[in-house]
């Protein structure tokens, strides 16, 4: 199953500093929603998919918006709450993820791309 995702907002950046609290916690909450209706969109018409192995591969590329260097583990971290959108709306718990990561070539935007594979 593939997923795709819109470029994290900088306030879910581990490294992003704000005085306020508020900018952060409403980027959780869409970063959320936003992997829990993508991932139901890739669904549509085929059902949850019935996962055998207990352990899933979760294949992130990442199309960075610009050539600007970049930390993996940035992103990573900044992908959480998406993560967890989506482990929602599979009805699974996310432990059973061994995530992968990979770079793309930056794209207008930035995206990132989600594959689960082990059905």
């Amino acid at each position: 199953m593939m997923i795709e995702l819109g470029w994290p907002a900088n306030a879910l950046s581990p490294n992003h500093r704000s005085r306020s609290h508020w900018p952060r916690t409403r980027a959780l909450a869409a970063a959320k929603k936003e992997g829990f209706l993508a991932c139901k969109a890739a669904m549509m018409g085929g059902g949850a998919p019935r996962w055998s192995n207990p352990r899933i591969a979760f294949v992130i590329t990442a199309y960075p918006p610009d050539k600007r260097a970049r930390d993996d583990d940035n992103v990573k971290a900044s992908l959480k709450a998406h993560r967890d959108g989506i482990a929602l709306a599979l009805g699974i718990d996310d432990s059973r993820f061994a995530e992968r990561f990979q770079w793309g070539e930056p794209v207008r935007g930035g995206k990132i791309i989600v594959c689960l594979e082990g059905q």
